[in-house]
């Protein structure tokens, strides 16, 4: 019985580690313009999790290209625009932002995402706060 329990491990952890987990993941985004009366809470999809990678042995002998790493990413996308409330008319009141539809793992394009993996710590609101319940779309 032991055997078959070991076995199940060891199955589960080289499955972990051979996998990637990178998918589209439900997220909130606020948006907070100074000059408009209230912040918009958006409820999105963005391209959360897991890729495998591995850390090569003669770092000395590749490029830096060779040496980056996968991140989740998106492979497909569409951009939504929405209309902040309360701007004053001198003011765009619009704000677009991606919806991921699927992810990937691989590199990072800077065209299109932040490639950091640092928390925005910025994300809430300073004033009133409404929700997205549609609208424009791009």
């Amino acid at each position: 019985m032991s055997a078959i329990v070991l076995l199940s491990v060891l199955l589960a952890l080289a499955f972990g580690q051979a996998a990637s987990f990178c998918i589209p993941t439900e997220y909130t985004m606020y948006v907070d313009r100074r000059e408009c009366a209230y912040c918009l809470a958006i409820n999105t999809t963005i391209c959360a999790g897991y890729c495998m990678t591995r850390d090569i042995n003669g770092k000395l002998l590749l490029s830096k290209y060779a040496l980056s790493q996968d991140v989740c990413t998106y492979r497909d996308f569409i951009y939504r625009t929405v209309e902040i409330p309360g701007c004053p008319r001198h003011v765009a009141p619009y704000f677009s932002y991606p919806v991921a539809i699927s992810c990937r793992c691989g590199k990072c394009n800077t065209d299109y995402s932040d490639c950091t993996h640092e928390a925005v710590e910025t994300n809430y609101c300073t004033k009133p706060q409404t929700f997205y319940l549609g609208g424009f779309s791009d």
